[in-house]
């Protein structure tokens, strides 16, 4: 992951924002270069039974400016400094029958946004550190979704928010 901003051109059309692995599921997030506009895009992955990664999903929104520019990096400055904002989720079968739920499993994605004041967030016993704009991306697996601990940096507990998918 970059340590500052990075600025897309014709020749760098993505830039990585966050990564997630929760044990056999994962969940990226990048910004990339389109036509006339730009995207922020989460990929949803899994281990197959090869024990390779394989996507199985995603999806993201555009925007005319760039997403790398001010606003992407500004966009915390309106929190608090040890608030947790989830701003939106993401959902894909990984395998079974989805309208037959008993049987289906699936990986769940969400951005999450958070203030200045959190160098950390712990989720299920991994532990994301923030990065300089403060998006981030959790995934998860099972059925319940994970409570996600925010950490100040002397690793005090900030903040606790239960994550949920907005679909």
């Amino acid at each position: 992951m970059p340590d500052g901003p990075v600025r897309l051109s014709r020749r760098r059309r993505f830039a990585p924002v966050a990564v997630d692995v929760d044990g056999d599921v994962a969940a990226t997030r990048f910004l990339r270069r389109g036509v006339g506009c730009c995207w922020d895009e989460t990929h949803l992955l899994a281990v197959d039974n090869h024990g390779a990664w394989r996507t199985l999903g995603g999806g993201g929104s555009s925007d005319d400016e760039d997403p790398t520019a001010e606003e992407f990096e500004r966009a915390r400055d309106d929190l608090a400094p040890y608030q947790v904002a989830l701003s939106g989720g993401a959902g894909v079968v990984r395998d079974g029958d989805p309208l037959l739920p008993r049987g289906t499993r699936w990986v769940r994605g969400s951005a999450v946004l958070v203030g200045h004041g959190v160098a950390e967030l712990h989720v299920n016993g991994r532990h994301l550190p923030v990065p300089y704009h403060g998006h981030l991306i959790v995934v998860w697996g099972s059925r319940r979704p994970p409570t996600v601990t925010a950490h100040d940096g002397t690793g005090r507990t900030v903040a606790t928010a239960t994550v949920s998918p907005t679909w």
